[in-house]
């Protein structure tokens, strides 16, 4: 007998839309009653919360650089999702990690869970929290839970969370998600979030040394050129994904033409849908590693990579702060908004009249009126493989090492 499905990341957005707003109506009088009474105190300890994307979590990275300018001194506690513990932990800018679990087939133990939490949170007596989600209405309730006499968040005119943040931020959609974030902190500076400014998630040369093995285990050594290719793109907005057959078709022609091995990476959750891919392709030197590899593991595999090719997701962030040549392939969404930041990174992003058709506006609900990414189907593998190259050899970019020293290991000197 099959184990029941977690509930699904849809189901939770609608609990937030539906339940959310009777929550928000009924607490209304907690509001009123902070506005009158809640005085500003010494910013001590200050609470940040992100719940969703991995990906979000790298981009929030120079936001707390600018937190953490304004509040010298202070203490930083991030709130995020079990699951993204390791990732905000590997990213070395928040003081303490809290988590909530969300990831069950029970609702009644979803709701003890953030019971629970809520408990802590009065506890921990927060003098600011700093609300990074967009528009949900479960986070500006976490953030009024806790007592925290300031509260910032994103605000819009079409969505209502309770008025429950005393301090506002206007999201723009005609800038990058980062330059956003940074907005929210207060470190606005009238220029682009660049390299230089986030924090690349940390590895191990442990974790470097797993990859090397098992990439060895498998007929790739450690000499070898590997090309990293991601088909995925979440669950909460597959139209993303750049069709998986041409996945197929760039990955033997990167064998082929360049001499490179090609890893496949996903979830646990997306290996099935990765093998198709990897089966397409018909060669010993394509690999399905989707759910081996922890997140420091990944983020080691993505510094080694001759390339890495990915549609608009969580590992195309990660590989671009780390350093890889990275090409991210953008259709439903806009890489105004969420291009990957690196020194070595390129969006390829083709656009039809109806793209973008994804804002965090909507939850990144598609509203695509083909009812598939024609804007990602019309992308060739040609040009993929055109840019692919092209990030290979290093044109029009700065040359850095391909495989950066892990962050926890010192540099060796010359």
């Amino acid at each position: 007998m099959s184990e029941p499905r977690p509930i699904s990341m849809h189901a939770l957005q609608r609990a937030d839309q539906r339940l959310g707003v009777l929550a928000c109506v009924a607490l209304q009088p907690v509001r009123w009653v902070k506005r009158i009474f809640a005085r500003p105190r010494p910013v001590k300890r200050v609470l940040v919360v992100k719940f969703w994307g991995i990906g979000s979590l790298q981009l929030l990275t120079p936001a707390i650089a600018s937190l953490r300018s304004r509040h010298a001194g202070a203490e930083f506690v991030f709130l995020t999702l079990s699951r993204n513990r390791g990732t905000a932990e590997a990213l070395g800018v928040f003081d303490r990690v809290l988590t909530v679990e969300v990831a069950s087939s029970s609702w009644l133990r979803v709701f003890g869970s953030i019971v629970r939490l809520l408990a802590e949170l009065r506890r921990e007596r927060f003098d600011e929290v700093y609300d990074f989600e967009f528009f949900t209405r479960f986070s500006a309730l976490i953030s009024l839970a806790t007592g925290a006499p300031r509260t910032h968040g994103f605000e819009a005119p079409n969505v209502w969370r309770g008025g429950f943040h005393t301090d506002v931020a206007p999201f723009n959609r005609y800038w990058h998600v980062a330059r956003n974030f940074r907005v929210l902190a207060g470190g606005e500076n009238g220029r682009n979030v660049t390299a230089q400014d986030l924090a690349p998630h940390r590895y191990t040369a442990q974790d470097a040394e797993r990859v090397d093995a098992l990439l060895e285990a498998r007929g790739i050594a450690r000499e070898d050129g590997i090309a990293v290719l991601n088909p995925n793109a979440g669950e909460l907005s597959l139209e993303r994904r750049w069709p998986r057959e041409s996945f197929a078709v760039l990955a033997s022609r990167l064998t082929r033409e360049e001499g490179v091995a090609v890893a496949f990476i996903g979830s646990g959750a997306e290996r099935e849908y990765t093998e198709h891919a990897r089966e397409a392709v018909g060669s010993e030197r394509a690999l399905n590693l989707a759910g081996e590899l922890s997140t420091g593991e990944l983020v080691a595999l993505l510094a080694r990579a001759a390339v890495v090719v990915t549609n608009d997701s969580g590992p195309m962030h990660l590989a671009a702060a780390i350093g890889a040549p990275t090409l991210g392939l953008f259709g439903p969404e806009t890489p105004v908004m969420y291009g990957p930041i690196g020194l070595r990174a390129r969006a390829l992003y083709r656009p039809p009249p109806c793209s973008p058709c994804i804002n965090v506006h909507d939850n990144k609900l598609s509203s695509c009126i083909f009812g598939y990414p024609q804007c990602l189907v019309s992308i060739s593998v040609d040009e993929v493989l055109t840019h692919a190259r092209s990030l290979m050899r290093g044109d029009d970019f700065e040359l850095v090492p391909a495989r950066p020293t892990p962050a926890s290991q010192p540099a060796e000197a010359d």
